[in-house]
């Protein structure tokens, strides 16, 4: 074998293996273990919190790091939980959310960015009562762990502030502020 061959078989191999390391891997949100959380001023003088049951996302991270390449989420705004029975109805209803018509809020990550392993900026659509504008959601990573069944599992923590208007969401002011804060709480395992 001649050294030409022998360096040009070495440079596949290590290709490969740089191609095997930077894989993405696939962590499915526990929902369980998760939340996505909502926080609006009422009449200008408190906050009121509420929490949209995540029915499903997906969390993409190359092996080997903590910065996710791609996020997607679905939330059910008919699960929608204030403790409060009678808020909850109205902002299923067509006041607010209009959960029969959307029953679906989603997200889905268009870039991501990072100052460093731990502190993440993720750019993406959100899409609400029939309306996808784009939002900045400022993140970190939390950490690394294992499942009851020893399953790999990741954490990380999200939030951004958005004006419900740009979303169709117009009724209830100045009762209900425009401006809401939202947060998400993300635990995730291994695919």
């Amino acid at each position: 074998m001649n050294i030409r061959a022998l360096a040009a078989g070495c440079l596949a191999a290590l290709a490969l293996t740089g191609i095997a390391l930077a894989a993405d891997a696939s962590w499915k949100v526990d929902p369980v273990h998760s939340s996505a959380s909502f926080t609006v001023v009422h009449l200008g003088i408190s906050r009121v919190t509420g929490v949209i049951p995540i029915t499903s996302a997906t969390v993409v991270v190359p092996d080997g790091s903590n910065v996710p390449t791609s996020i997607q989420a679905s939330l059910d705004p008919s699960g929608i939980d204030t403790r409060n029975a009678q808020r909850d109805a109205d902002l299923r209803s067509d006041h607010f959310f209009d959960a029969t018509k959307y029953a679906t809020i989603s997200f889905a990550s268009t870039s991501i960015t990072a100052t460093d392993d731990k502190h993440i900026t993720v750019n993406g659509n959100l899409t609400m009562h029939g309306v996808t504008k784009p939002v900045t959601l400022t993140a970190s990573f939390l950490g690394r762990g294992q499942g009851m069944r020893g399953e790999p599992r990741v954490g990380y923590t999200a939030s951004t502030t958005i004006d419900r208007t740009q979303w169709g969401m117009t009724y209830g002011n100045p009762i209900v502020a425009n401006s809401v804060d939202l947060s998400l709480d993300i635990e995730a395992s291994k695919q």
